[in-house]
């Protein structure tokens, strides 16, 4: 086997070195990253006739011998939706308070 010469030498130990080296190179750190901002942002309200309270109109008579004319079925019936009315009631005032606090008045709170 030949002996190598200083050429080749040169040559082997600069590749060794360009493959080695670029690892030790200082490399400039990653800027910061940006931090967010809050940004307040002002929620537009509805149109007025949404921001109304919910209407809750009289219910029955309470005669008790009006009641018990009503079939039993239509007495169900009648009280299912006046229970469903009663939810969505709810539901409204419960929007129209958390857009604009005490709008309308809550059920069994205190009024102050």
């Amino acid at each position: 086997m030949p002996k190598p010469n200083a050429a080749t030498l040169s040559i082997v130990s600069g590749l060794l070195l360009s493959t080695a080296l670029p690892a030790c190179a200082h490399r400039p750190a990653d800027p910061p990253a940006a931090v967010p901002v809050a940004v307040a942002v002002e929620r537009p309200l509805p149109p007025a006739d949404l921001m109304a309270c919910a209407e809750r109109p009289a219910g029955l008579p309470e005669d008790a011998s009006l009641i018990a004319q009503i079939p039993t079925a239509i007495r169900a019936g009648i009280i299912r939706m006046a229970r469903a009315f009663r939810a969505n009631a709810e539901g409204k005032d419960r929007l129209v308070n958390w857009l604009a606090a005490d709008s309308c008045p809550v059920p069994g709170k205190a009024v102050r």
